[in-house]
C-alpha cells in the first residue's frame, strides 16, 4: 500500500504557542478601570477584543453589548460584536451586525473585511471576495483583507492569485510569520518545493523557537522524499512544540517511509491520537501503517473508526477496502472500493483494486470493466494492462493477453 503522506500542517508560527501575556494584561487593566467606575464604551470594546483574541467569545459578546448600549452609533462596535457572534457560530446575528456597521459607516473597511471572513467561513466565497475587494478599495494597505482574500483564492483553486495577494501582504508586513507560512503552502501547491522551504526557513530565521515552522518545513522534505532532512526538522519541532499532535503524526509518516523502521510508525500515530483523540486523519494514517506491517485487523479497526467520524472521505473507505482484502473478506472490500469511487474522483488505483477483488470473486466481466476504467483514468497504468492480460490468458484469449502484456512491459519493463 502506498504511503499517502497525509501530514499535518500548522497555521500558527509566532514563536510556537504564542504569547497571551499582553492580552491578559489588557483584560486586567480594563477590568481595573471598569471596577473603578472609570470605564467608557472604548474600555469595554478593548476588553472585548482581548477576550476574542483569547478565545473567549461569550465574554467578548458581553463587553460589546455594554459598549453598544453606551454608544449605539459607533459602527466599529457592531463590527466587533459581529466577530463575537461569528466565533460562537451565530452567523445570522453576525451578518446583521456587520450590515448595521456598514450602514452606519459605509467607509469602514474593517467591517467589510470582517463580513468577508464570515462569508468565507459559511462557504460563500464569491461574496467574501466582493467584501475583501471593497475593503481594499477603502484601504489599499489593509493587510488582513489581502491575506484573507489570498486564502479564499487558494480555496477556489486559484493559487496564482493567492500568491499575488500573499506577496503584496508581505511587502506591507515584512517578516510576518503567518504570511510567510501561507506563501510556503502556496509554493508547495504550485509545485515549487524549494521556494516553499525558503519561506519556512525565513520564519525560523526570525522566530527560531517556532516549532510549527520546523514541522511544516519537515513535511515538505518528507513529501519530496528527503527523509534525512525531514527527521531533524520534526525532531526540533517536537522539542519546541511537545504538545502538537501534528508533529507526532508527521513523525509517524516519516518512519512509515523509512526502510527498517516501519514498525515504529504506529507508536507515533498513537501518540498523536492521545493528544488529539478521535482525529480521523490520524486513525487513517495509523491504519495505513498497520497494513504495511501486516496487522490488517488493527488496520481495519482504525479505518472503521475514521469512517465513523467522517464517512464522506473516500480515502478512508479505500483504506478499509485494502484491509478487508488482506483479511479475505472480498464482498466487504468490493463495497468499500465502490464507496471510495463514489466519494472521490475515480483513480486507476481504486479501479485496479476493485478489479482484483472482482477477480477473486470470479466476476471477470466486472474485473475487465474496472481495468478498462483504470486505463481510461490513467493510460499509463501498467498494472491494469498486466492484470487484464492475466484474465485474458485464463479465458483463452491469447492474442489479447499477448497485446496487453506487451503494453504493460512497454510502460514498465520491470512489471511481472
Amino acid at each position: 500500500m502506498r504511503n499517502y503522506f497525509v501530514g499535518a500542517l500548522s497555521q500558527a508560527y509566532e514563536g510556537g504557542q504564542g504569547d497571551d501575556k499582553p492580552l491578559h494584561a489588557a483584560v486586567h487593566s480594563c477590568t481595573q478601570a471598569i471596577d473603578g467606575g472609570k470605564a467608557g464604551p472604548a474600555t469595554y470594546s478593548e476588553r472585548g477584543c482581548a477576550w476574542l483574541d483569547l478565545g473567549e467569545p461569550q465574554k467578548a459578546l458581553a463587553d460589546f453589548n455594554k459598549a453598544i448600549k453606551a454608544d449605539p452609533n459607533d459602527a466599529a462596535l457592531y463590527s466587533n460584536r459581529g466577530d463575537a457572534y461569528a466565533e460562537l457560530g451565530k452567523y445570522e446575528l453576525a451578518f446583521a451586525d456587520y450590515n448595521r456597521a456598514i450602514k452606519t459607516d459605509p467607509k469602514l473597511a474593517s467591517a467589510f473585511n470582517n463580513r468577508g471572513q464570515a462569508h468565507a467561513e459559511t462557504g460563500d466565497l464569491e461574496a467574501a471576495i466582493e467584501d475583501f475587494n471593497q475593503a481594499l478599495r477603502l484601504d489599499r494597505a489593509l493587510v488582513s483583507s489581502m491575506y484573507n482574500r489570498g486564502w479564499v483564492y487558494f480555496d477556489q483553486d486559484k493559487p496564482e492569485k493567492a500568491l499575488k495577494d500573499f506577496q503584496a501582504a508581505l511587502k506591507l508586513e515584512p517578516g510576518s510569520a503567518e504570511i510567510l507560512g501561507s506563501l510556503g503552502e502556496v509554493y508547495q501547491e504550485l509545485g515549487q518545493p524549494e521556494k516553499a522551504i525558503a519561506q519556512f526557513t525565513e520564519i525560523i530565521k526570525h522566530y527560531p523557537k517556532s516549532g510549527y515552522a520546523y514541522n511544516d518545513r519537515g513535511l515538505i522534505h518528507l513529501e519530496e522524499g528527503n527523509l534525512e532532512k525531514a527527521y531533524p526538522d520534526f525532531e526540533m519541532a517536537l522539542r519546541l512544540s511537545p504538545h502538537d499532535s501534528g508533529v507526532y503524526n508527521n513523525f509517524g509518516l516519516l518512519f512509515a517511509s523509512t526502510k527498517g523502521r516501519e514498525t515504529e510508525a504506529p507508536v507515533y500515530f498513537t501518540a498523536a491520537l492521545r493528544l488529539s483523540p478521535n482525529t480521523p486523519l490520524y486513525l487513517f494514517n495509523r491504519g495505513d501503517a498497520y497494513l504495511q506491517i501486516g496487522r490488517a485487523k488493527l488496520a481495519l479497526n482504525d479505518f472503521t473508526k475514521a469512517i465513523d467520524l467522517d464517512p464522506e472521505v473516500g480515502l478512508y473507505h479505500f483504506g478499509r477496502g485494502l484491509a478487508n482484502y488482506d483479511l479475505g473478506d472480498m464482498k466487504e472490500a468490493r463495497a468499500d472500493f465502490t464507496e471510495a469511487l463514489e466519494l472521490e474522483p475515480p483513480t486507476a488505483e481504486i479501479y485496479c483494486n476493485r478489479a482484483q477483488v472482482c477477480t477473486e470473486l470470479e466476476d471477470y466481466k466486472s474485473a475487465l470493466a474496472d481495468y478498462a476504467a483504470a486505463i481510461a483514468a490513467d493510460p499509463h497504468c501498467a498494472t491494469a494492462y498486466f492484470s487484464r492480460a492475466a484474465i485474458y490468458q485464463d479465458m483463452g484469449k491469447y492474442a489479447l493477453a499477448k497485446a496487453n502484456t506487451a503494453k504493460a512491459l512497454k510502460l514498465d519493463p520491470k512489471i511481472r
